[in-house]
């Protein structure tokens, strides 16, 4: 977690409900995660913040309003200034909901071997992708 994109005070305090946010979670020695959410209410010393996970499953979250970080929670997150779009597209591969429905395809009838053949194009196809787009 890098101080020099935190949110300010004066940015913490102009936050009202409405706002989108990017939320700077770090994950014990890895790369930090960053995640889309909006600003649900402000009361009194805290900002709830929704958000959704990858699955579509919607989570609200307790902000400190003096210094941006999550309030209980397993791994230290923090409100950050950082493009929402930027956070999203850093958040999953390009190709990964692919390689996960031909995964899912190929998981439920292990037995069929052209579901097996399309899951391992798919899985080519991303680390193509990777590979050109340099992550």
């Amino acid at each position: 977690m890098a101080a020099e994109n935190r949110l300010t005070g004066e940015q913490l305090a102009a936050l009202s409900p409405g706002d989108t946010v990017t939320i700077e979670t770090s994950r014990d020695l890895r790369r930090p995660a960053f995640s889309s959410g909006t600003v649900a209410r402000v009361e009194g010393p805290h900002i709830v913040v929704s958000c959704r996970s990858p699955r579509g499953v919607a989570y609200v979250h307790h902000f400190d309003r003096r210094d941006g970080v999550r309030i209980g929670g397993g791994h230290r997150a923090e409100l950050v200034t950082t493009d929402p779009a930027q956070a999203l597209s850093a958040h999953r591969p390009p190709g990964a909901a692919r390689v996960d429905a031909a995964y899912r395809a190929w998981a439920r009838n292990r037995a069929n071997p052209e579901l097996l053949r399309q899951l391992q194009a798919a899985v080519a196809d991303a680390l193509d992708e990777a590979m050109v787009s340099g992550r």
